[in-house]
């Protein structure tokens, strides 16, 4: 010990690196029980420096339910996650703080960053993916259509459509194909919303809802875009997808090809509608003629 005394006032910067190696561990002891104490009552277990990233890294095939477990154990229904490689991240269920935010001070809580950067290569700038006011320019065009008398009543219709006259029908067959067929309920639903969404966004019908029959290109590319964003979310460092998003490989690679794929699928019906309306007008002013 009179050793290692005699050491340090012999040479000064080995006195100051000793000195500054104590008060770098209390600032980590310190922030040790600190995190400790908060994730044992807003969140999951968390560490200096790492966070929760191991718990994170654990559940990220089931974050939602890791959430919700989360959730129901906090006295405030609302959790702190903090991770490496992540920005803190509040997640609650509180219906007060649900209404404060979305409601009575909308403003003050935009996506920000983190999530446009998410989904930006899929949805671009549209409404669902933007703040401030492009978000309230977009949000008054959409008002005017999607309050229309007629596109509701166009909706109720196409969606009475399918539900009578093709899902129904298609569960009564597969109830009475040999006794029973076992059927992805989650799965037809998924392809009932496709549909809908075609017909009442793109007025085409990709008739993809029997499990049978095979999917369309366009809604195979649209499940594979949303997959690959969702797991951007769910990735437990951003960094990795940003460097695979950067060289073009991977996911991202299939990400790019889909999304181009769903935007020709969309170019493509488009210039078969406005070809449609043209020929129509011609044959209308050929009957007049």
């Amino acid at each position: 010990m009179e050793a290692f005394m005699s050491l340090l006032t012999q040479h000064p910067p080995v006195l100051i690196l000793f000195s500054m190696l104590l008060y770098l561990l209390h600032i980590i002891s310190c922030e040790f029980r600190r995190v400790r104490n908060l994730s044992g009552r807003q969140g999951p277990p968390t560490y200096p420096i790492i966070g929760c990233l191991i718990s994170f890294y654990k559940n990220r095939g089931r974050l939602l339910d890791w959430y919700t477990d989360l959730l129901a154990e906090s006295t405030t229904q609302t959790i702190v996650v903090r991770r490496l490689g992540a920005r803190r991240t509040v997640v609650t269920a509180n219906p007060e703080n649900v209404e404060y935010m979305l409601k009575m001070n909308f403003n003050n809580f935009p996506k920000g960053k983190p999530f446009t950067e998410i989904l930006g290569d899929f949805l671009g700038c549209g409404i669902f993916n933007v703040d401030g006011e492009l978000w309230r320019t977009q949000r008054k065009l959409v008002s005017h259509e999607f309050s229309a008398k007629s596109l509701r009543e166009f909706f109720m219709h196409t969606l009475k459509e399918e539900v009578g006259n093709r899902l129904l029908p298609l569960l009564e067959s597969l109830a009475a194909a040999n006794g029973g067929v076992e059927v992805d309920m989650q799965e037809l639903l998924r392809r009932l919303a496709f549909n809908m969404v075609c017909g009442v966004s793109l007025g085409t019908d990709p008739c993809c809802l029997d499990p049978s029959s095979p999917t369309s290109p366009m809604a195979r590319a649209f499940d594979v875009a949303s997959e690959i964003c969702a797991r951007r979310g769910a990735a437990p460092v951003f960094a990795v997808w940003k460097i695979k998003r950067a060289f073009g490989v991977g996911s991202e690679k299939r990400l790019k090809n889909a999304v181009e794929e769903v935007h020709a699928d969309i170019k493509e019906i488009i210039r078969n509608k406005k070809k449609e309306r043209r020929l129509i007008k011609l044959v209308r002013v050929n009957g007049l003629d």
